[in-house]
């Protein structure tokens, strides 16, 4: 499963969509530029809970239900692993560098 890339301007941050389905998370790993915005979309049955996890700090998004979205805009540089709550399985990492990767 692919993760789609919208770039609307070089000069502007780019979106990526990070896909929940069959309790997974794909890509199973991100490289973006800070600034970028990830969009999290639950396309599973189930409900998922994620959970980031950087040097500096932890935090959770919403519970999301099947057809939701999450959004989380990385400002930061640094390694972020992501973690499903329900589902410890569903597991992926995010790069966030300054500048395109």
């Amino acid at each position: 499963m692919a993760a789609a890339v919208f770039v609307v301007d070089f000069a502007q941050a780019a979106t990526v969509v990070v896909i929940e389905k069959d309790r997974t998370l794909a890509p199973a790993h991100l490289q973006i530029a800070q600034g970028d915005t990830v969009v999290f979309r639950n396309e599973d049955g189930m409900p998922h809970r994620l959970t980031l996890r950087a040097a500096s700090r932890t935090w959770s998004l919403d519970t999301q239900r099947q057809g939701q979205e999450r959004t989380q805009d990385f400002t930061e540089t640094g390694h972020i692993d992501v973690m499903c709550d329900f589902h410890p399985q569903m597991t992926m990492s995010i790069d966030v560098a300054k500048g395109l990767p």
